[in-house]
């Protein structure tokens, strides 16, 4: 990371790996492979395997046709990209090797009486960040805890 932690601009084509790390994702036949829109992105593209209609206000699965098989403590967050349907957010824990499939609707804003919308292969659907992840124990107390931290801060 080194490299492009630095506060010089860096020709990031010049460098021969400038990931952080590798991540092996199966990609279906006909699938189209994540990919970053431009060099410092930090969340990716992901693209439907499948075509789908989007109608009313129905959440609509959406194939992907990829699996991703994550080291373990990461995870991936897959989220909307600001088009036109909304995109049920999801974690991907780092044990899950399912295909990944994304939910889509109208945007809640929408008169879902409208026409239907119709999503193709190939198409752009959402993007996924990678995130390190910490399991924490939890430290239980009971709530006169809180009432005695909230008397506390009240003086």
């Amino acid at each position: 990371m080194g490299a492009l932690q630095s506060k010089e601009p860096v020709d990031v084509s010049d460098l021969s790996d400038p990931m952080d790390l590798a991540l092996d994702v199966a990609v279906e036949r006909g699938a189209v492979a994540p990919r970053f829109e431009t060099p410092s992105a930090s969340e990716f593209s992901i693209f439907s395997n499948e075509e789908a209609t989007l109608v009313g206000n129905n959440w609509v699965p959406v194939r992907t046709g990829l699996r991703f098989s994550m080291p373990f403590m990461l995870t991936m967050i897959v989220r909307g990209t600001g088009c036109e349907w909304e995109v049920r957010i999801q974690v991907v824990d780092y044990d899950s090797s399912d295909e990944l499939v994304v939910h889509l609707r109208h945007p809640a804003h929408w008169d879902t009486t409208t026409n239907p919308v119709r999503v193709f292969a190939g198409t752009r659907v959402a993007t996924g960040l990678i995130l390190p992840i910490a399991r924490p124990a939890f430290s239980l107390c009971e709530t006169s805890a809180f009432d005695e931290y909230d008397d506390a801060q009240s003086v």
